[in-house]
């Protein structure tokens, strides 16, 4: 089983902190210690998201599956996110990742849901409080996910994860999300090849703020790769200055030997509560 890792109560680079108060006369020194104080942030998200990401690693070659015949003798079936073929076409969008039912009724009630009147301005699905709903057109007009906090295997078989000790949506730094292509009877990512530089990745939150961003990039890397989830994806040092949203399966479709990345910045936001 894989290790859990809690999501830190605070992110220390929200691109919030408040500058150091200094004398006349000690503005670099303050500067300096200012940037060092950052990096260890910086670097402390970039182990936390490592974790993370080696954790959802393991999630994603440990779930299991229905023997097939030829495994018949194995007490165990250890296998990828993508070694159970899907039972739909590759690239058919869908709308669900669990009982469609459920991924339907969760997506209804944050639809109806007015958190100016709820006393927590939550929803919950399969697999607790949905903290997003992710929206990619390029899948298909009907395509809707719900994001949970954790990569762990309950949140990937119910939509969406968001990666522990990365950015919240619409914040300077990186919002980093993972998903299924295959193993599952609805993957949401099994269409992922749809995406393109140039697509739209839309993020609702609780607050109904509408994020939009652009996806600037789609690339294939080693599972090892955790740079990949760094606020500044492949940049595990340097000091974010933009919002950035990295989405992560796994490749190829039907295997996964390495990690499909799609990188996308924020556009425009809309929306929130009066």
């Amino acid at each position: 089983m894989p290790e859990t890792f809690n999501t830190p109560d605070e992110n220390p680079n929200r691109g919030h902190q408040t500058p150091l108060q200094t004398s006349t006369g000690s503005r670099q020194h303050a500067q300096a210690a200012n940037w060092s104080i950052r990096r260890r942030g910086l670097l402390a998200i970039g182990i936390t998201a490592a974790l993370a990401l080696s954790t959802t690693a393991l999630t994603l070659t440990q779930i299991s599956e229905t023997p097939k015949p030829h495994a018949a003798t194995s007490p165990t079936q250890s296998v990828s996110l993508h070694a159970s073929p899907s039972p739909y076409p590759s690239g058919t969008p869908t709308r669900s990742s669990t009982a469609p039912g459920k991924t339907t009724d969760a997506l209804a009630a944050w639809a109806n849901h007015d958190p100016a009147t709820g006393r927590s301005g939550t929803v919950s699905g399969s697999a607790g409080p949905i903290i997003d709903v992710v929206r990619i057109p390029a899948l298909g007009a009907g395509w809707a996910q719900s994001v949970y906090q954790g990569t762990g295997p309950e949140q990937l078989r119910s939509g969406l994860g968001h990666f522990d000790g990365t950015e919240v949506a619409g914040q300077v730094g990186n919002f980093v999300l993972a998903g299924h292509r295959s193993g599952i009877p609805a993957p949401p990512l099994r269409g992922i090849d749809r995406i393109k530089p140039g697509a739209a990745i839309i993020v609702s939150t609780p607050e109904r703020i509408t994020y939009t961003y652009t996806v600037t990039s789609v690339s294939t890397v080693a599972p090892t790769d955790v740079a990949v989830t760094a606020q500044v994806p492949g940049q595990p040092s340097a000091m974010p200055t933009k919002a950035m949203l990295t989405l992560i399966t796994c490749w190829p479709a039907d295997g996964h030997s390495k990690r499909v990345v799609v990188e996308a910045a924020l556009a425009s936001s809309r929306g929130g509560l009066q």
